[in-house]
């Protein structure tokens, strides 16, 4: 049916999907929520596959964003708590020091009690976990912030989306580095994941990953100084990438990876020592250790183990289990990093991947926004199962029905079920990128399990 259709016309779609993403669809209207949603990729996949063009794909991915400008984030709360820390920094106050539940009766900053009230209790009582990078940007986006929130929005929104067409351009040249067709740009740029959650939810995964990408093409071009220095602004937009650096050693040679760790450390200190004074550094540590012993949110491998715990001791065992959880994910970094060559570029991607997989598999809180990490490194390194993650994990919206936040078992097993089916598969059975573009776009020449 949809090859009947004049080519022009599911570009069209895509548009009004994305509209009624950003304009009509409530974060409690499941059903529509994820009908638009899953139907988005159905017309992504045929359009990709059929028709796309880089340059198509460049109009599209623009359009689509620009759909979101007038939009104020429904589907998630956070852009309040970052226009709250971009507020404090503008009288003076550092938000790593003070919780919202300890200001609000003595600041006063435009729409202090609104910015309170919506960011959520849980929000309100726990210290800034937001890297110094993007408090410059959430001070910026004050700065902006006059009788209107969305003034601060739109600010924020552009600083995002000038990120997005970066990792475009940068996108496009490391593929091209790595003998891939850029085309495949496409399964990124028009993710409506990283759509919706990063131009639509304001969450700041796209910009980080555009100096991660940065870092790695130079890191491929064995310029270890300059990889450091992407690399420590990445860190400083979002943590993540620091799981990462292990990786690079052999790859780069114990002098280059010298060089690159020099310019990533001078390039952090910069950047977080306007912020390191009194207790910083202890309130920053605690709010991130509650990912691993306080905060719950469609887990994969962790509810199997908490459903366990019950079973075994009569209670939740996240305190517990949040106490080893960090030594285990340093033994996938260590893992990935030194029993594996790393020795070419496929070989570090891949790397990379699995680390971050492994990361999100057993963690307790995976929001869709964190699966927006693994897509460009998929791509890279021939993977689908981001790509179907990024559709599945979405499913979890699901808990935010009409009737009250309730996670739902069955959604749960049934988006995580579909992500290892596919992961073991082509763990077993070869790389599935193939197949999510034009043909012979990727091979299997590499295994995971490759000595490469």
């Amino acid at each position: 049916m949809l090859q009947q259709l004049p080519r022009y016309v599911i570009p069209i779609l895509i548009l009004l999907g994305f509209y009624t993403l950003a304009s009509t669809v409530s974060r409690s209207e499941t059903v529509l929520l994820l009908s638009v949603y899953s139907g988005l990729f159905v017309l992504l996949w045929f359009w990709i596959k059929a028709y796309s063009t880089l340059g198509g794909v460049l109009l599209v991915g623009i359009l689509c964003r620009l759909v979101f400008f007038d939009h104020l984030p429904e589907l998630s709360q956070d852009f309040y708590r970052y226009l709250w820390d971009g507020q404090l920094q503008l009288i003076g106050i550092n938000p790593y020091l003070h919780t919202p539940n300890e200001l609000i009766s003595v600041v006063g900053f435009p729409d202090a009690m609104l910015l309170y009230e919506k960011m959520g209790s849980l929000s309100a009582g726990n210290f800034s976990n937001y890297p110094p990078a993007s408090q410059f940007l959430f001070k910026l986006a004050a700065l902006a912030h006059g009788e209107d929130l969305s003034d601060g929005v739109f600010v924020l929104r552009m600083a995002y989306f000038i990120g997005e067409l970066g990792l475009f351009f940068v996108g496009r040249k490391l593929l091209l580095q790595l003998n891939l067709d850029p085309v495949l740009l496409a399964w990124y740029f028009l993710n409506p994941l990283v759509i919706v959650e990063g131009i639509g939810n304001l969450h700041g995964e796209s910009l980080m990953l555009t100096f991660t990408l940065l870092g790695l093409l130079f890191l491929f071009q064995k310029k270890a100084g300059w990889a450091g220095v992407f690399m420590g602004l990445a860190i400083a937009l979002k943590l993540i990438p620091l799981l990462f650096l292990p990786v690079f050693y052999r790859f780069l040679g114990g002098k280059r990876f010298l060089y690159n760790c020099t310019a990533l450390l001078f390039v952090s200190l910069l950047i977080w020592t306007p912020f390191w004074e009194g207790s910083m550094a202890a309130h920053y540590q605690e709010t991130l250790q509650l990912w691993f012993t306080t905060f719950e949110f469609n887990g994969s491998i962790y509810n199997i183990i908490r459903a366990l715990g019950y079973q075994i001791k009569g209670y939740n065992i996240i305190r517990q289990l949040g106490a080893v959880t960090p030594f285990i994910v340093m033994g996938f970094v260590l893992m990935f990093s030194f029993l594996r060559s790393n020795r070419n570029p496929q070989s570090v991607l891949k790397s990379l991947l699995f680390i971050l997989s492994s990361y999100f598999f057993i963690a307790t809180t995976v929001h869709p926004w964190y699966i927006i990490n693994l897509l460009f490194l998929g791509i890279l390194s021939g993977y689908a199962y981001p790509i179907v993650w990024s559709l599945v994990v979405f499913w979890s919206y699901t808990a935010y029905g009409s009737e009250g936040f309730k996670e739902s078992l069955f959604w749960q097993i049934t988006a995580y079920s579909t992500v290892y089916g596919v992961l073991f598969w082509e763990l077993f059975k070869g790389s599935l990128g193939e197949h999510f573009q034009k043909p012979n776009f990727f091979t299997t020449e590499f295994s995971p399990y490759s000595s490469r």
